[in-house]
């Protein structure tokens, strides 16, 4: 049975975010409601307009996908000049839907295949004139952000994470335009190759060999492959946004996992800070610090996550993404220079400090930590021996 479309979580977390850090850029950039009047007259000069009386397979297709989508309208539909490769795409009007056809993309398609094309372009439509063009309004701000050379890398990260989520809404849309896996999946084979016949259920299968957990590596569009198994685990009510986030990565954040790298660090070191053998007035001045704002860090409740298993990801700003995820090896080993730091904060600690912290690093799963503490320190082998001896003793 084909679901609702409705923002990804991913979508709302961001807005959220925006809303409230962003907030004079966002309204700057709220949609207006007047219409681009040099499009029509571009449309008229340099495509072909698909009028219903020639192309009436197009219109009710296009019909079919606008009332799936909830959709009250008008659609125009025309076929752009060239041999562009197979290709549609949605021009964003307030009064009114375009969608534009490259290449030899419609002498391809059945009419439950156009139904789904329509439907991928009109779920756009109907993203961006949700809330009032919120969404929009943020597709905009991180538009306008990507093309600026002085964006930080995590607006840049955004931005790419949020174009993929965009574009899996947008299958989701075409599902439910056409009411069919297969015809959606045979649709999208069709728009990325050329071909003019091809075997969605093998396309299906291909995508089952596939690890998808580090994410997708696509810059504006998943990977197709990416993209069929999304819409085969939608159905089947699994979580699909691990596709745009992967595994934690401080190398790569985007504005999401910023603030949860920052939460993330509040905890650990306030983790530290509370642990037997490293509870001192100068660990915990220290661990202060990675609070934001900085001040008294409480006594963390619980037992210390394990850091090489999933993290929950708890709600950041907007809805909650309630996935777990993995963290890379380099945030792994940005959690190891953390617990060193706080490990020699306070020269008083001396061995036991050094044997605590590395009692921590075995029971969060930070296996690293023990030869980058060597590395930093420079320790003989016979210290380190008895070091981590003392250290296996606390487990």
């Amino acid at each position: 049975m084909v679901r609702t479309v409705g923002p990804l979580s991913y979508h709302r977390s961001v807005l959220g975010h925006v809303r409230r850090v962003d907030q004079r850029a966002w309204q700057a950039l709220l949609p207006t409601a007047g219409s681009d009047p040099g499009l029509d007259e571009a449309l008229l000069r340099h495509t072909y307009r698909l009028d219903e009386d020639g192309h009436a397979e197009l219109h009710a297709a296009g019909r079919q996908a606008a009332e799936a989508l909830g959709l009250d309208v008008p659609i125009e539909y025309y076929q752009g000049e060239g041999s562009a490769a197979p290709n549609a795409r949605l021009l964003h009007q307030p009064s009114k839907a375009v969608i534009l056809f490259e290449g030899p993309l419609l002498e391809r398609l059945d009419a439950g295949e156009l139904a789904a094309i329509c439907g991928h372009e009109l779920a756009h439509r109907l993203l961006w004139t949700l809330e009032d063009g919120a969404y929009l309004a943020v597709d905009r701000l991180l538009d306008a952000a990507a093309g600026d050379a002085r964006t930080p890398g995590q607006y840049l990260e955004t931005h790419r994470r949020w174009v993929m989520a965009s574009e899996l809404f947008a299958d989701r849309g075409a599902l439910v335009a056409c009411g069919d896996l297969s015809t959606t999946v045979r649709a999208l084979l069709k728009t990325q190759t050329g071909l003019a016949t091809v075997d969605p259920e093998a396309y299906l299968r291909q995508a089952d060999e596939l690890d998808l957990s580090t994410g997708s590596r696509g810059t504006s569009h998943p990977e197709g492959v990416a993209r069929a198994w999304a819409l085969k685990n939608w159905l089947a009510d699994e979580d699909v946004e691990v596709l745009l986030t992967g595994p934690l990565d401080v190398d790569s954040p985007d504005l999401l996992d910023a603030a949860l790298l920052r939460e993330l660090s509040t905890d650990f070191a306030a983790h530290i800070a509370q642990t037997e053998g490293l509870r001192t007035d100068a660990v915990a001045t220290y661990a202060a610090g990675f609070a934001d704002p900085p001040g008294p860090l409480g006594v963390p409740g619980g037992v210390i996550t394990r850091f090489d298993e999933p993290l929950a990801v708890r709600p950041v700003d907007g809805a909650p993404i309630p996935r777990p995820r993995s963290l890379t090896p380099a945030t792994k080993q940005y959690l190891c220079y953390l617990l060193l730091d706080l490990a020699t904060a306070d020269p008083e600690t001396g061995d036991a400090g050094l044997i605590a912290s590395m009692g921590v690093a075995r029971k969060a799963g930070l296996t690293p930590y023990d030869d980058l503490a060597d590395d930093e320190l420079g320790w003989s082998d016979k210290r380190r021996a008895e070091l981590a001896a003392a250290a296996e003793a606390l487990r």
